[in-house]
């Protein structure tokens, strides 16, 4: 990290766009949008943007997210600077996403996480604003839950009142979600209403996703859904990458209610009521 950014809180402001979280910043001194995506392991740079910046690939490797291609090959690099704000790291490891994916209806864009620089982040969605640093303030929430850094950041939940599993928390994602594995776990044998859904993520379309009714889940006594319709994803891929079960992903229209803050040094997600 740079010495200027060093213990030190950025306040970074965004916009919401599609719900997305969108902050300025510079890669290798020249301007790139990025979404803010907990949900991603690394700095992301589309392929038209890494030519733009300079960014060469070193190295190929594999990724996976929600989608029909499941495991896909992205290029390897690094920035020889990233600037958030007045938050300036340097040497940053970042895929690049080459090759691209066709026939999607938006095009692939740019990203990053704080949690994957190894800092906590409050994201407060009613005013707009980011705020990045070592260690954040303790402070009361409605809904504290204890929080599990592995590659992702990952709370525990309960679906249908028995059965535990670790949801993504993922502010590049949009909706609440539980993955294929989890619904078949809970609906065999008996066969449910299923809702098609046209649904893309980061590996393409998910030709399976379905709306699913009816659904319990408890985060905690303040964070409870009853008999709600929940989407359900493809999420075998990035499982098997990542080496653990994904067994959801807690995207927007849950976080966007909050003030959510990512609080690595107590490990600990809360989430405050505006």
């Amino acid at each position: 990290m740079d010495a200027s950014s060093a213990g030190k809180v950025h306040t970074i402001p965004f916009r919401l766009q599609n719900g997305k979280v969108l902050v300025k910043g510079r890669v290798n001194g020249k301007d790139v949008e990025f979404t803010l995506d907990t949900g991603a392991e690394h700095t992301i740079l589309s392929m038209r943007t890494a030519d733009r910046v300079g960014v060469r690939p070193i190295v190929t490797t594999l990724s996976a997210g929600v989608g029909e291609v499941g495991l896909r090959g992205l290029q390897v690099s690094y920035l020889e600077t990233l600037e958030i704000g007045t938050l300036k790291v340097r040497n940053v490891r970042c895929m690049i996403k080459n090759p691209p994916l066709g026939g999607m209806p938006t095009a692939e864009t740019e990203a990053f996480s704080p949690l994957a620089l190894g800092l906590s982040a409050e994201v407060d969605y009613a005013r707009r604003i980011l705020t990045i640093a070592d260690s954040l303030s303790d402070e009361p929430a409605d809904v504290e839950l204890p929080l599990r850094m592995n590659r992702l950041a990952t709370v525990r939940g309960v679906v249908n009142d028995d059965r535990h599993t670790n949801f993504v928390v993922d502010t590049g994602g949009e909706v609440l979600s539980i993955s294929a594995a989890t619904a078949r776990m809970l609906l065999a044998p008996p066969k449910p209403v299923r809702i098609r859904l046209r649904v893309y993520g980061t590996s393409g379309w998910d030709p399976e996703a379905y709306l699913l009714p009816g659904v319990h889940l408890t985060f905690d006594e303040a964070l409870r859904f009853r008999d709600a319709s929940i989407v359900v994803l493809d999420l075998r891929a990035p499982s098997v990458l990542l080496g653990y079960q994904i067994g959801g992903i807690i995207g927007h229209t849950v976080l966007s209610k909050y003030r959510v803050a990512f609080d690595l040094e107590r490990s600990v997600l809360r989430l405050t009521r505006p």
